[in-house]
């Protein structure tokens, strides 16, 4: 039994498995939807033609009975009789043929007329249904020239109502041993019903409407489909972008739909950008004049007072003119900060690449500033890995980036004033890791320190806190060289993390 229902199994499995493929396949393409939909369709109007045709039949019917195939079965009898006796010489077949038909008549049934004459008419071999000794031959053959005229061996119908049954003569010409003789063969031919009408339109008619009726309907929901995307597409071509179309199937439709919903979305995200972009140049140029006029109208008040000579010691003169110095400095910083920023976002910057030991890099920017440190009270905390781990980096720009988060790590920081700094190679790059006792930063703040002219405290009163850039230029510097910078917030500690690409070093 069970070697009977494995095979049975298997052959479900296959035949559930390509129904499933198919109807996959029909669902994915239009091409094939449509042709299995005309086909379908064609074979209902098909149906409907037939229903039609029996309908108008027993409306007004037209029977005729056909007779050739019972004239054709007489004729092929007599021919193959004829034949057999032209290849043999002999009447053998044709006496056989004789003593068939002979046991028929006997037997009541319907029986062939079987006659054999010479040249001149006489009856040389006959069925017993046959009463003639001599027949006349002219008056006879022309007989089965007039039927043959008259009544087709291939299309002889006559009205049923009529109940006309000709008999059927089938004539052939032999020559047995030298002797011209004739072969006459004849009977009342089976008829054949058949059935027609004369409203022949009626099965046309229906077969169109059926057709029509049921390819409508059943595309009509691919219409309202593609309907429904035209009007999602007109609705996007008016300017709402935010509009999304329904997306129904998997075709080729499905796919368009996708593809026009897709690009919606990349048109509003390209228009967003163009808005932001051009919402960050007002902020720039904003910023720009505020940290520039805010300098630049310290150092032009104190020079004021010099030029009005509105001081009262040689003191208070050279303190004037050490603060305007000093304002004048932090302008030159901020200008070339926005220049270096300006720069780092030109796609068509090239980076001065060479190989770098980051451990001795670090290294030496962490002593250079240690007497800073100590006067504000800092100290630096490293945690170095013991191989000398190498880049591929500009030093210069990278050497700005640690400059950068060191510096700000030393002004900054809070609680013991300690500053830790980590190198370490983990999954196949560079992790460096500056990390301070810092005032709370929530996570707006975090992801704003890395935008353009970003302070914490907002407050743009005073540019000695920095001029906003410096972190913004890190980032850019940083992604020049394929890495990632980051910052994150714990326990009072904020801790920036740059990752980069790692480099093999020489042997």
């Amino acid at each position: 039994m069970r070697k009977i229902i494995k095979p049975l199994l298997f052959l479900l499995n296959k035949l559930k498995m390509f129904i499933v493929t198919a109807i996959t396949k029909v669902r994915r393409s239009i091409r094939i939807q449509l042709l299995t939909t005309f086909i379908l369709c064609a074979f209902l109007g098909l149906l409907g033609a037939k229903a039609a045709l029996s309908f108008a039949l027993n409306i007004n019917p037209t029977v005729k009975i056909d007779y050739s195939h019972g004239m054709q079965e007489i004729n092929y009898q007599a021919q193959r009789a004829a034949d057999l006796a032209s290849n043999e010489n002999s009447l053998e077949a044709i006496q056989q043929m004789i003593e068939s038909e002979n046991l028929k008549f006997e037997m009541k049934q319907s029986a062939l007329k079987v006659i054999v004459t010479d040249e001149n008419g006489k009856v040389l071999y006959k069925t017993k249904q046959v009463e003639e000794e001599q027949i006349n031959l002219h008056y006879k053959i022309r007989n089965v020239m007039d039927f043959a005229i008259n009544h087709p061996l291939y299309n002889y119908e006559i009205p049923a109502i009529e109940q006309i049954r000709q008999e059927f003569i089938s004539f052939y010409p032999l020559i047995i041993e030298d002797k011209n003789l004739y072969l006459f063969v004849s009977g009342i031919p089976e008829g054949m019903v058949i059935a027609s009408s004369n409203d022949g339109l009626i099965p046309l008619f229906s077969a169109i409407i059926i057709f029509t009726f049921s390819f409508f309907y059943i595309t009509k929901r691919k219409m309202n489909q593609i309907e429904v995307l035209a009007e999602g597409v007109m609705e996007i071509a008016k300017g709402n972008l935010a509009y999304r179309i329904k997306k129904k199937g998997q075709d080729e439709i499905a796919v368009l739909t996708d593809n026009v919903n897709h690009m919606a979305e990349a048109i509003m995200t390209s228009i967003e950008m163009e808005r932001k972009i051009e919402k960050q140049k007002s902020e720039l140029i904003t910023n720009v004049s505020h940290d520039l006029r805010t300098p630049l109208t310290s150092i032009m008040g104190y020079l004021r007072l010099l030029r009005d000579e509105r001081y009262e010691t040689k003191e208070q003169y050279d303190e004037y003119l050490k603060i305007a110095f000093s304002k004048s400095e932090q302008l030159k910083k901020l200008i070339d900060d926005l220049f270096e920023y300006t720069k780092l976002t030109n796609e068509s910057i090239v980076l001065e690449q060479q190989k770098v030991c980051i451990n001795e890099l670090l290294d030496q920017l962490i002593e250079e500033l240690i007497p800073q440190a100590e006067e504000n009270h800092r100290s630096f905390i490293k945690s170095f890995s013991e191989e000398r781990i190498f880049a591929t980096v500009d030093s210069e720009k990278i050497v700005r980036v640690f400059d950068n988060l060191l510096i700000n790590a030393v002004k900054y920081s809070t609680g013991n004033g300690k500053i830790f700094v980590s190198l370490e190679r983990k999954e196949g790059n560079i992790h460096i890791s500056v990390a301070n006792e810092s005032d709370e930063f929530t996570s707006e703040e975090l992801m704003n320190l890395f935008e353009r002219f970003y302070k914490k405290d907002q407050s743009r009163t005073s540019v000695a806190e920095g001029s906003g850039l410096g972190l913004a230029i890190a980032k850019n510097i940083i992604e020049l060289h394929g890495g990632k910078i980051n910052a994150k917030y714990a326990d009072s500690m904020l801790q920036f993390i740059i990752v980069l690409p790692v480099t093999t070093a020489e042997s």
